[in-house]
């Protein structure tokens, strides 16, 4: 059990640290900017291009301010979430893992493209040894997808030429034969090359066998007549082809209300007219995207049991304040215990002054005693009588209602203005004998 004292100083340590907690809080909630960095890749692109659109829609609702990071693409983008350079990024699941990241949003599917001059000698992807192809520079999602594809069909990148330019060369680089771009339908660059009329697309062979050894790779269509052409609209026919997601990752800890934005955005009329391409998916329904980690606020959005909303937001909240919740939890405890010590202090204040009151009864008590000895005035004695039943009266009403019943000064002064009274008592009764006495002497006498 500890000590009074023991319980008073660690009221004030608790104190002292729900102060520091709520400062730390205060100063962490201070702290966060107002600033979204979203991570894109190369301007001209449509991971830019819809980056811009984010930037421009998020400014909108008057919360944040965005700053778009121009990187190398998908898998850039996921080292600088993780190294905590950008807040979001765009992502191609396809050649990025999410791992130690937050799935906010799929976005559209990427299209696996294989673009070839039209008097190129190429036929098909197992024709590319030899030829000088883009396969996308390193860091981007382009390129990473075009390795996983030339591994499986045992080519070597060494074999293929020029491989590291970025596709849009295809326009002044007469030497460049081809490409292989994962993108969306909707990519500026892509559009553009494919305007110039100098190109075909051909199909992506073997697609089936290669999408059931990457489960994050679907086969697919590009449908004809997707591209406008200066030669006419491309392709000419449907041609199989590999998909993949895109989708909005964050680092971990972004807060709930930054996503909540983010989402306003993503699901607003004027996005979706701008951005065709989006898909309309739950994740928590995917079959990949379910075993993906997602943010809570995310995961709250696409629940589709509302009802268990709030206790999720709480809980979130809860996670995201620990800090201030533990500050006030700790607050709250010292605060009680500091109202206890008060309080026992108190009654410790009001039971000495009662302590003293009783001292002061006693003293008088025993000084009434001393006088009473040595009164020889039945008047006299009458009066110290009265006293005596005075200081008597005042002890009791003391103790009253103040838990001094079990006082030992309590029992002490009681006793003492008892003896004080027996004593003045039996000295009343003597003298009344003793005067009765005269009496019959003086009648005696008369007679």
């Amino acid at each position: 059990m500890l000590s009074f004292q023991t319980r008073w100083w660690l009221s004030w340590i608790l104190v002292v640290a729900a102060a520091i907690l709520i400062i730390y809080w205060s100063v962490q909630q201070a702290g966060q900017t107002r600033v979204i960095r979203i991570a894109t890749a190369a301007s001209g692109g449509y991971y830019y291009e819809y980056g811009a659109m984010l930037k421009e829609m998020i400014e909108q609702q008057g919360n944040y301010d965005v700053e778009l990071i121009e990187t190398k693409g998908s898998v850039d983008n996921r080292g600088r979430l993780l190294k905590e350079e950008a807040d979001l990024a765009i992502i191609m699941i396809g050649s990025a893992t999410l791992r130690n990241l937050e799935l906010v949003a799929p976005l559209w599917q990427d299209y696996m493209h294989l673009i070839v001059r039209k008097n190129s000698k190429i036929k098909g992807i197992m024709d590319l040894k030899g030829h000088n192809v883009a396969l996308g520079s390193k860091g981007s999602g382009y390129r990473a997808q075009s390795m996983m594809l030339l591994d499986h069909l045992g080519i070597n990148e060494s074999s293929i030429g020029m491989n590291e330019l970025y596709f849009s060369k295809l326009l002044d680089t007469p030497e460049l034969e081809g490409a292989i771009v994962t993108t969306g339908m909707l990519n500026p660059d892509l559009r553009a090359v494919l305007m110039s009329g100098e190109f075909k697309l051909l199909p992506i062979d073997l697609v089936e066998g290669y999408s059931l050894n990457h489960s994050q790779i679907s086969t697919t269509k590009i449908q004809a007549g997707t591209y406008t052409s200066a030669a006419g609209p491309l392709p000419t026919e449907s041609i199989a082809t590999l998909g993949t997601l895109a989708v909005l990752a964050a680092r971990t800890g972004l807060p709930d209300d930054l996503i909540d934005t983010l989402h306003t955005v993503l699901f607003s009329e004027e996005l979706r007219r701008k951005a065709p391409v989006m898909v309309d998916l739950n994740p928590l329904e995917d079959r990949l995207l379910r075993y993906m980690p997602m943010h809570p606020a995310s995961a709250r959005y696409y629940n589709p049991y509302a009802g268990f909303n709030e206790l999720s937001r709480s809980l979130s909240w809860l996670s995201q304040n620990s800090g201030l919740v533990s500050g006030l939890l700790i607050a709250i405890i010292a605060g009680w215990l500091q109202l206890k010590y008060l309080k026992r202090l108190r009654n410790l204040r009001k039971r000495s002054n009662l302590e003293t009151g009783l001292e002061k009864i006693f003293r008088e008590a025993v000084e009434l005693e001393r006088a009473q000895k040595s009164a020889k005035d039945i008047r006299l004695l009458h009066q110290q009588l009265n006293e005596a039943l005075t200081l008597k009266s005042q002890a009791v009403s003391l103790a009253q209602g103040n838990h001094l019943n079990d006082s030992v000064l309590l029992l002490t002064t009681l006793q003492q203005c008892s003896d004080v009274m027996r004593q003045i008592e039996w000295r009343l009764a003597g003298l009344q004998v003793q005067e009765m006495a005269k009496q019959q002497a003086k009648a005696t006498a008369h007679h």
